[in-house]
Parts: C-alpha cells; sequence; structure tokens
C-alpha cells in the first residue's frame, strides 16, 4: 500500500508541525508502508500569503485566526494540491493531510484523502482563536466540513476531536479512528522512577508563556519551597522560553529554546527529561499535547489542566493529574506534594507513564493502528 504525506512544509523536515508530520512519514515506512511526501509550499507561496493576509486584515478589516482558514487560503492550497497530485509519476492508495483541511476542501483531485487534523475549526473558535468575526469564522467552519465530507478517511488524536467530528460536523464512525499521536523525540529506554532525595526536579517544556501557564507554575514553585513538606526543595526548569531580563526567582532555571535538529541541543533536551522528577505544565488550552507523550517516554508523573484533548494523553490518577480548569496553584502544590511524599504512589505512576508510552504513545504503535484501520 502506497501512502503520500502532504504538508505545506516539507513533511521530512523534523521542524515541520513541531516534527508530527516527520515521524508519521518514517513510522508508516518502518510499518511496511510505501511512502511518497509532497510539500506544497514553493517560491510564490510566501508572496500570496503575505498579500492575502494584508488584504483581509488591513484593507478589509476582517478578523480571521490564519490563511489556512480563509477561503483564498483554502482554494489556493487546495489547487496547489492538484496540480502535485497531477505531476506524480505514481499515485497512492491513500493521501495523508495532517492538519491539513484547507488541502483538501477544495481539492479536485479524485483521489483518497486522509484528514489528521489535531481539533476542529468548532473547538478551535474562541479556544486558540481569538478575535475572529463571524463571516471568517463561518468560512473556517465551512473548509473544516468540506474536508472532513471529501475525505475517505479521518484519523483523530484524542475523544475531545473524535467527538467534534462527529457531533459538530455529523462524520459517520465509519469513516473515523482514534488514534493518539506518539512522541516527537528519539525513543529512549527508561526505567520507572523512584525519588532518591529530597531535591526535587520539575520540568515544563513550552515555548509560549500565557498558554502554558508559565506564571502558575512559577507560583507552584514558589508555594512548594515557601511549604517546605518534609524538607524537599523543588527546582523548575523551563525549556521553551528565555529567562526575562527583570527574573528574580531563584528556584527557576530557563533553559532558552532547544532545537531538537541539533545534536546537541536535542542531546541537551534529553538530559533535562532524564533528570526530571515531575513534569508540571498548567496549560490553558491544548489540542493534543505531544509533549505530554514525551513525558511519558521518560516515565515522568504529569501535573496539569484537564483541557482540549490532554486527558488523551495523561491519564488522571494514573499517569498523571489532569485538574479541573478551575484548580489554582494551591490545587497543584497539594497534588505535587501527596504524590512526592508516597513512594510507592510515585513509582507506580512513573511506571504507569513508561507503560502508556510503550503500547500507546509512540509512533509504530500509531502506524500499526493506521494500518488495521486502512485495511479495514
Amino acid at each position: 500500500m502506497k501512502i503520500t504525506v502532504m504538508s505545506f512544509n516539507d513533511p521530512k523536515d523534523k521542524r515541520t508541525w513541531s516534527g508530527t508530520t516527520s515521524n508519521m512519514y518514517e513510522a508508516l515506512k518502518r510499518n511496511g508502508f510505501e511512502v511518497d511526501t509532497l510539500t506544497l509550499k514553493n517560491w510564490f507561496t510566501r508572496f500570496y500569503i503575505r498579500g492575502t493576509m494584508f488584504y483581509l486584515n488591513r484593507i478589509k478589516k476582517k478578523g480571521v485566526a490564519n490563511f489556512e482558514t480563509t477561503k483564498f487560503g483554502a482554494k489556493y492550497w487546495g489547487k496547489r494540491a492538484d496540480k502535485l497530485v497531477h505531476d506524480q509519476d505514481k499515485k497512492s492508495n491513500y493521501y495523508f493531510c495532517p492538519a491539513g483541511a484547507s488541502i483538501i476542501a477544495f481539492a479536485q483531485s479524485k483521489v483518497k484523502f486522509v484528514d489528521l487534523p489535531d481539533a476542529t475549526y468548532a473547538l478551535m473558535n474562541d479556544y486558540y482563536y481569538a478575535g475572529v468575526d463571524k463571516q471568517s469564522a463561518d468560512c473556517g467552519d465551512k473548509i473544516d466540513r468540506l474536508a472532513l465530507q471529501k475525505s475517505a478517511k479521518i484519523i483523530l488524536p484524542s475523544q475531545w476531536t473524535y467527538e467534534s467530528v462527529q457531533n459538530d460536523y455529523d462524520q459517520p464512525e465509519a469513516k473515523l479512528s482514534l488514534i493518539p499521536f506518539g512522541a516527537n523525540m528519539p525513543e529512549v529506554k527508561i526505567t520507572p522512577k523512584t525519588l532518591m532525595g529530597k531535591e526535587i526536579n520539575i520540568l515544563l517544556v513550552g515555548v509560549e508563556w500565557k498558554r502554558k501557564g508559565v506564571d502558575i507554575a512559577l507560583d507552584v514553585v514558589t508555594k512548594l519551597n515557601e511549604h517546605s513538606l518534609a524538607g524537599y526543595h523543588y527546582t523548575l526548569t523551563i525549556v521553551g522560553l528565555d529567562k526575562p531580563s527583570d527574573f528574580t526567582q531563584s528556584d527557576v532555571i530557563f533553559k532558552g529554546r532547544l532545537d531538537k535538529n541539533d545534536p546537541v541541543e536535542l542531546s541537551n533536551l534529553q538530559a533535562e527529561y532524564e533528570k526530571a522528577d515531575l513534569f508540571l505544565l498548567p496549560t490553558q488550552a491544548e489540542a493534543a499535547g505531544i509533549v505530554f507523550a514525551e513525558a511519558a517516554m521518560y516515565a515522568l508523573p504529569v501535573f496539569t489542566y484537564d483541557t482540549g484533548g490532554v486527558s488523551q494523553y495523561v491519564l488522571n490518577e494514573k499517569t498523571g493529574y489532569t485538574l479541573p480548569t478551575s484548580a489554582t496553584s494551591t490545587d497543584f502544590v497539594q497534588q505535587i506534594e501527596g504524590l512526592v511524599t508516597d513512594d510507592t504512589n510515585y513509582h507506580n505512576m512513573s511506571k504507569a507513564a513508561r507503560t502508556y508510552y510503550d503500547t500507546t504513545l509512540n509512533w509504530d504503535a500509531w502506524a500499526d493502528s493506521v494500518k488495521s484501520f486502512l485495511k479495514s
């Protein structure tokens, strides 16, 4: 069976969609598929996108989420897809479009598209997207609906998205499969953890201060060290953000952005995961949360909010804690203290996290489930 992975940027590039498309591509190859790729962007794309967004934002005064959710964008990507498919020497059985509703919606090619959204427009509007006017929101919603209707198969990474595709877009269950994403890092063998002393290392990985809840995480660490329960001391390491010039909190270390494409920086990121005891991410909005799959690979219990698709990746009270979105930093403190002072529960949770990675949150498991779904 041949599959073509289509993306706006090179699907084999680890920078495309945070490495998700490249991991899909590699996993499909490892699991017996013949795999081709198509990159939609060309030299003209950047100028067309800039011109279109200037026209919509500055001249028409429209509030749009992004280029892909506009009719200009979807028609442009549909035409690019049609041309590239037409020029292929050998057609594929399926054409995978990760986060590619705008590729599929207006494409005219008579091929079998597979839509792989991490969320739907109905979920994203007023969640990730803000300030979108009604006409633009209706357009984004229509693009998703057309893409889902046109797709031969739809693969969803979370129950959150699965239910939206069913309920908001009326797609039949026979077209759908729920298959969680894997970790976008090289696999390592990790032994389930035990706490060896009173120094607790907490890791946070994220590149958006507000959405990833960094202020909450900082308050959590401050309160943990103020309590000093049972003599524990906590250090928070933040990967993905630089230290602000006026920052003075002594129990926090900023590592900045670490590029997984750079062997040295990847090694530094892996070292931070290895030395961590807990993973804390009070995220305000999250579609899938691949970072949680990475934490599971390193057998790290996770503390986060129950929002978006998070509960697919963090099993509450099994591989971590998904607190209600109304929870405060004090609630996080209580959960963390409860876990670190219970050695048996901590070890069991660490073990369960790694087991969940081994069985579900890895790309080979994803590819194996994809194979069964396409053959069904």
